[in-house]
């Protein structure tokens, strides 16, 4: 018998959608598509979106969160702002619902060990969305440094160069507020941070700084730089912002080893610009999805097909999860190390210990000076 329930050939994974907006409707797209999924909850505060949401993909409109742990659902789509992940991921495990959690994880370390506990407690399973790792020229790059053919890893780069201008906050007052978004590290570029921990591995210390330079109208930072030390030896560095005039320029990671150098590159991480490893000649990818574009702006590489097939596949297959809740801790603590160091002007040893693991974002003075109104 598989984890989902019944066992069986046309057995579907049953999907309790919550939150029905942008990347919600995303994942609706992608349950419908999959013939082994079916959406049968969408949910959303406002009413009006469930219901687009449902009569498109199907299953039964709610504007009540309990309406998606009922009985015919098998796992629960947390779509919802960033600060709202951690309660209903714990509630929806405590409901016997397994959970497909979008980043990040949480936002404070203190949530996710919670999660993790929630998750142990239940017998169930969670499962994050960190889309990214699927990008062709990113999995390319997690393979060479996995068989050891970059030799020694060196230095990690990152640069995210993008654009968010304000209508992107006008069109659900959520954004850039301190208690349920974060800031531009925690929601924009938590992926390119976790892509940098799953290659280059344990962290070590942590150093920030981060202001808001052309958004005074919400409390967040709008950019950043974060330097890594990994256990390795090896150092990262992460240069962020979403100030990019007009439109997007790129989302890029560069890794030097002793044994070769390589670039992914392009807007979203979608792109093998340069690659220089002994013994190897560059190879010809297979193309990627594109970005999943909003209208107004465009975010990373659209892998949420990938994404719900690991979930049937390990709920009805018994298959292994891509980003497990453990893997989302070790994110989360990076993240609530580099606000840490840049609200306080010192670097962070990991792990975390103390007032800096008890640390919580969403409790701290707006970093822009602005407050936001709800």
């Amino acid at each position: 018998m598989n984890e989902a329930g019944n066992g069986g050939g046309n057995r579907k994974l049953r999907f309790g959608l919550v939150g029905c907006g942008r990347i919600g409707s995303r994942h609706a797209e992608q349950i419908a598509k999959n013939p082994r999924a079916e959406l049968t909850v969408a949910c959303d505060v406002e009413g009006d979106r469930a219901r687009a949401v449902a009569e498109r993909f199907g299953g039964r409109a709610t504007e009540r969160f309990e309406d998606a742990l009922g009985p015919e659902v098998d796992i629960v789509s947390v779509c919802t702002p960033s600060g709202l992940h951690a309660a209903m991921s714990i509630a929806a495990l405590g409901g016997g619902k397994h959970v497909l959690c979008e980043k990040p994880m949480t936002m404070s370390v203190a949530d996710a060990e919670a999660v993790v506990e929630a998750e142990r407690r239940s017998g169930k399973r969670f499962l994050l969305v960190k889309q990214n790792r699927y990008n062709p020229p990113i999995r390319f790059l997690k393979d060479l440094a996995w068989h050891k053919r970059l030799g020694q890893i060196t230095l990690i780069n990152c640069n995210v160069i993008w654009n968010r201008r304000k209508s992107y906050y006008d069109e659900s007052p959520w954004r850039g507020t301190m208690h349920l978004d974060g800031g531009a590290l925690m929601t924009q570029c938590s992926h390119f941070l976790d892509l940098m921990i799953w290659i280059g591995g344990a962290v070590h210390s942590v150093s920030a700084i981060m202001a808001n330079l052309t958004h005074p109208y919400v409390e967040t930072e709008d950019a950043g730089f974060v330097t890594l030390r990994f256990r390795s030896g090896a150092l990262g560095s992460l240069q962020y912002t979403t100030n990019a005039y007009e439109k997007n320029i790129e989302g890029s990671m560069t890794i030097l080893g002793t044994e070769g150098s390589v670039k992914v590159g392009g807007e979203y991480l979608n792109t093998l610009e340069f690659c220089n490893v002994r013994d190897l000649e560059s190879p010809t990818l297979e193309p990627g999805n594109p970005a999943n574009d909003y209208g107004s702006y465009k975010g990373s590489m659209s892998n949420h097909d990938k994404v719900i097939e690991n979930a049937v596949e390990v709920l009805l297959d018994a298959k292994e999860i891509a980003v497990n809740s453990v893997q989302g801790l070790e994110s989360i603590e990076a993240l609530q190390a580099a606000y840490v160091s840049a609200i306080e002007r010192r670097e962070v040893k990991l792990p975390l210990s103390g007032a800096d693991r008890a640390f919580r974002l969403d409790r701290q003075p707006p970093l822009s000076g602005a407050k936001r109104r709800l």
